[in-house]
């Protein structure tokens, strides 16, 4: 319930709600509307979320796979897949993710031999046993995979990420997560102890070409209200929001 209230599109309405209910009494509640609608045309524009996910996903270069360094292990966290449904229980359903697939091209290019897959399950069952049969499926060995079934967020991941690779004394890994979730997912397991070297995937900026003639319709465009641009403008507020936290109990 707390965290509905740090969506964007949570709190501008509420604010807005409150603007409009008093718009005929109170010159506060016209700089309330003003003040919500405002944020939510910037956050549900092209260009608004861009600025957001690019200050997250810029901080780590999408590398080729041929200049990342050897390393003990590849760690790939969870978030990769739907949820199973109830009809077909043994069954997932890949994501707009593409975390997996890098995590099994870093395998092949031989820059690790083991793979850990990460990923508990709050709500269902863990994530971390489907991701290893797709890592099967795909031609990677049983014995080279390995899981981590209990962690329920980035924090745990690192945790108990640790407990499996540090017997093994497994040190340095090649860490694979989404570009916007890399920011705290690296800090965090490099403070419990690993040597990261970043391996982002699931880049949401950086894939247009901008020649600098772009036409002026083009430009407008990019600050016209969509849904789905709230909803990316979203998901970079909360890791941003998370960062916070992380710092804040010292995770990080």
């Amino acid at each position: 319930m707390i965290e509905t209230l740090f969506h964007p599109l949570s709190w501008g309405v509420l604010v807005l709600a409150a603007g409009v209910l008093g718009w005929k009494r109170f010159r506060l509640s016209r700089w309330l509307s003003a003040a919500a609608l405002f944020p939510l045309l910037v956050l549900s524009s092209t260009a608004g979320s861009g600025v957001l996910l690019r200050s997250l996903e810029g901080r780590y270069p999408d590398l080729a796979i041929r200049d990342l360094p050897q390393a003990q292990a590849i760690v790939v966290l969870g978030g990769a897949l739907h949820e199973p449904s109830s009809h077909h229980p043994n069954s997932a359903l890949i994501g707009p993710s593409d975390r997996i697939l890098r995590a099994l091209r870093l395998y092949r290019a031989g820059r690790a031999p083991l793979v850990l897959c990460s990923g508990g399950g709050a709500d269902g069952p863990p994530e971390s046993p489907v991701m290893g049969r797709l890592l099967q499926e795909w031609g990677v060995p049983a014995e080279a995979i390995l899981l981590e079934d209990q962690s329920l967020n980035t924090r745990q991941n690192a945790l108990f990420s640790y407990s499996v690779l540090n017997a093994r004394g497994i040190r340095h890994i090649l860490l694979v997560t989404s570009a916007m979730h890399m920011p705290r997912a690296a800090a965090a397991f490099q403070k419990v102890g690993f040597e990261v070297t970043p391996a982002p995937a699931d880049f949401r900026t950086g894939w247009r070409e901008d020649d600098g003639g772009r036409r002026f319709i083009d430009r407008f465009q990019g600050w016209l209200p969509d849904a789905g641009e709230l909803q990316w403008s979203d998901k970079a507020l909360k890791e941003w929001i998370g960062l916070l936290v992380y710092r804040l109990h010292g995770w990080i």
